[in-house]
Order: C-alpha cells, then sequence, then structure tokens
C-alpha cells in the first residue's frame, strides 16, 4: 500500500507542480495583457439582446432588472423568460419592468429548463449578440460596451470577471476569493491559449451567427454554460475573456445548497467532457484538448488521494490508540515528549507542504494581478489553501451522482 501510496502521492506532485509553473510562466509573460483596452472597430455599434431565464427567483430579480436599467448602451433590449415559476416571478417582474419598452417578458407556464429559455429567446431576439445572463446576478451598466470590442471573425463568445454580492460568512468569503481567480483570473490566461472551457451563467455574450451556426444550447444538459464552450471550440471558434468588465452574483446561502450547486456544476461538468471525449487529445483543438484531460486527470488522482490519506491516517489513529493502552493512556507525556525534526517527517509531507505553499503562493500573486486587494481578504486568505477539501467533498458527490445515474437537482 505504502508503494501505490508514494507513486500517488509523487504523480498528484509533479502534476501539480507542473500546472503551477505553467500558470505562472502565462502570467507573467501575459501580464500587460490582462487588462487590455480594446476599441470597437466597427462603423456602427450593434443590436444587442440580454436575455434573462428566470424559475422562482421572486425575491432576487427586482435586483437584475434593476441594474439591467442602468445599462448606458442605447441598442438594446432585454428579454425574460419566465420559466414555469411556482412562486411571484411573473408578478414581480411585471411589476419592475413596467414602462420601459426595452423588456420583453416571455411568461411561460410550463417548466422547460434554462437552456430551453434561452433559445427561445434566442428565436425572439434581434441583436447581432446576445447576452445571457442568470436571473440573481447584477451586471455593470457599461459591460456591452466593454465586451464587443473583443468580438472578431473568429470570436464565438466574451466572457466576464464573475465576482460574488456582499459575501458574509468565512464560506462566502472564501467562495469569493475562488471566483476572483477561477472565474476571471484563470478564464484569462486560458483564453491566451484558446482553452476557455466554460461561458460563465451569471454573464457571458454570444455571436448570432455563432449561436445560429451551432444549433444554440443544449436543452439536455444541466451545464449548458459548459456544454456550448466544447461545441462553439469545435466550430473552430474563440472564446476571450475581458477583465474589465464585471458582474455579480448572489451565492447560495449554507454549506447544503452549496453543495447542491457544486454537485449540479461538477457531474454535469463530467457528463460534458464524456458527451464531447473524443475533443480529448486531438491536436485539431490545440491547447485546448490537453488542458480538459490535464485538469481532470488531476482532479481524480487528488481525490484518489485525498481518499488515500485519510484511510491511512484514520489506520494509524487507531493503531496509535491502540498501543497507548501499554502506557495507561498517558497522551500527556506524549506531547511533552514531542520535538521538531525536520528529518522526522516523511517526504510525503513534505511533498504536501509544498503543494500547500503553492496553493498560497497562487492566491497572494492572483490577486495582486487580478487588481484585488490582499488586506480586505485577509480572513478569505486564510481559509482558501484549505478549500482543496471541500473540493473532495463537492467531487464525491457529483461522482456518486454521475456512478449511480442520479438526477441532479438545480437547488
Amino acid at each position: 500500500m505504502n508503494i501505490f501510496y508514494s507513486a500517488l502521492v509523487y504523480t498528484v506532485w509533479f502534476l501539480s507542480t507542473y500546472f503551477v509553473v505553467f500558470f505562472l510562466l502565462a502570467l507573467f509573460t501575459f501580464r500587460n495583457k490582462l487588462f487590455e483596452e480594446k476599441k470597437f472597430s466597427g462603423k456602427t455599434w450593434p443590436f444587442v439582446s440580454i436575455l434573462v431565464p428566470a424559475y422562482n427567483e421572486q425575491g432576487k430579480i427586482h435586483k437584475t432588472i434593476n441594474s439591467l436599467k442602468k445599462v448606458v448602451y442605447k441598442r438594446v433590449e432585454f428579454i425574460i423568460i419566465n420559466d414555469g415559476s411556482k412562486d411571484g416571478t411573473s408578478k414581480e417582474v411585471r411589476k419592475h419592468i413596467k414602462g420601459d419598452s426595452r423588456f420583453i417578458f416571455i411568461d411561460r407556464k410550463k417548466n422547460m429548463g434554462k437552456a430551453a429559455s434561452l433559445n427561445e429567446g434566442i428565436k425572439k431576439g434581434k441583436g447581432a449578440y446576445f447576452g445571457c445572463m442568470d436571473a440573481d446576478s447584477i451586471i455593470e451598466p457599461t459591460i456591452i460596451e466593454k465586451c464587443l470590442p473583443y468580438f472578431e471573425d473568429d470570436i464565438g463568445a466574451v466572457t466576464v470577471n464573475v465576482e460574488v454580492v456582499q459575501p458574509r460568512g468565512i464560506l462566502h468569503k472564501v467562495m469569493e476569493l475562488e471566483f476572483i481567480l477561477g472565474l476571471s483570473l484563470f478564464l484569462k490566461i486560458y483564453s491566451f491559449f484558446d482553452s476557455v472551457f466554460v461561458t460563465p451563467g451569471p454573464f457571458s455574450i454570444f455571436s448570432k451567427k455563432v449561436l445560429d451556426e451551432i444549433g444554440g444550447f443544449d436543452a439536455n444538459c444541466i451545464v449548458e454554460d459548459m456544454e456550448i464552450s466544447f461545441r462553439i471550440r469545435k466550430a473552430g471558434y474563440r472564446i476571450v475573456h475581458c477583465m474589465d468588465a464585471k458582474v455579480q452574483t448572489i451565492l447560495p446561502r449554507g454549506f447544503r445548497k452549496l453543495y447542491v450547486q457544486r454537485r449540479r456544476w461538477y457531474s454535469g461538468a463530467l457528463e460534458t467532457v464524456f458527451q464531447h471525449k473524443h475533443m480529448l487529445f486531438n491536436r485539431k483543438y490545440g491547447v485546448f484538448s490537453f488542458l480538459i484531460p490535464f485538469n481532470y486527470i488531476l482532479m481524480v488522482l487528488g481525490l484518489g488521494l485525498f481518499i488515500a490519506t485519510q484511510f491511512l491516517g484514520l489506520s494509524r489513529l487507531f493503531r496509535n490508540l491502540y498501543n497507548f493502552r501499554y502506557t495507561n493512556f498517558n497522551f500527556l507525556e506524549r506531547l511533552l515528549e514531542w520535538e521538531f525534526d525536520v528529518l522526522g517527517y516523511s517526504s510525503s509531507m513534505i511533498l504536501g507542504l509544498i503543494m500547500f505553499s503553492f496553493t498560497v503562493l497562487i492566491m497572494i500573486l492572483g490577486l495582486r494581478y487580478a487588481r484585488k486587494t490582499f488586506n480586505a481578504r485577509k480572513t478569505a486568505s486564510i481559509g482558501y489553501p484549505f478549500i482543496f477539501f471541500l473540493y473532495q467533498i463537492f467531487w464525491i458527490g457529483s461522482l456518486y451522482a454521475v456512478i449511480r445515474r442520479k438526477k441532479v437537482s438545480w437547488r
């Protein structure tokens, strides 16, 4: 067991180190292009449609509508699709859009799912570009002007920074830090290698021509924002990220709701990767085809290492407790005899500390290059290195759902 465990430790350490070095080199190489300013090169600004599918968002959607009303872009329409909500979402929407001609309301009685709602909005809208956003998100007034200059002939979609609305409690603050890195800075780095594999649901904007070409969103997928990125890449188009534009999203309250959300994300991601497995390790799709499997191989091995470590740790604990019977369970005496000796630590523990240090390094540099202050996130910074343990819980639940083919709920 120790041989296999050591091999697993060294493999995960090597892959993690490879990823960290790759990311840091890319970060330093493209540091001056992270917040690049783009100017619109067209003669006239195109018409844009913003789609907002909503299901049981009675208490939140008014904030989304208020942010839409503040949009300064002139040639725009907002299409809200009520996806058969069972609460007062419909009444709330009608109340807040009254008198604003830019809003179109599709009040559907039957629940069809987010992807189907987006496809219905695409058919109804008249824009050359379609912004797709969640009904619990808040966009900044100039988001459209910031995104449109990024579109070129080979660009299928533009993503933006995803931030958290008023994070409260250590869990939300840690998740905020994760969003700053994972759904902002990492996406920008990936875009330099044409490897963006998700168009975040809180807000992303798409070319209507590309949406028509690939057939819109997959109505059978629970992570439509990730699945569509595969087909955009397959069709020969790129996805780029705009660090200057941002959208704020409301996180689920409590660990249970967060777990349900992440289980949907991760199980849907696994199903999407399997659905498009022919793209993996296919040179036709460049770095994208290698980065995706690399991430999931590292995830699976990391999960295996986590489970093996827990098993060995508990086995050692029970063995030590059993041996303590010879000392009449005198734990205090053992603690007083403890001395720090670096040579007494195993290579596995030392490599683990190195990986922990890598996480801290990426966090510090990531905040700096994302133009976020470290002092304002001291509490989150303490908890962030331990996010690895949260991921294991999320992934175990997701793998179980996929293996058992359980239907994964949205909430």
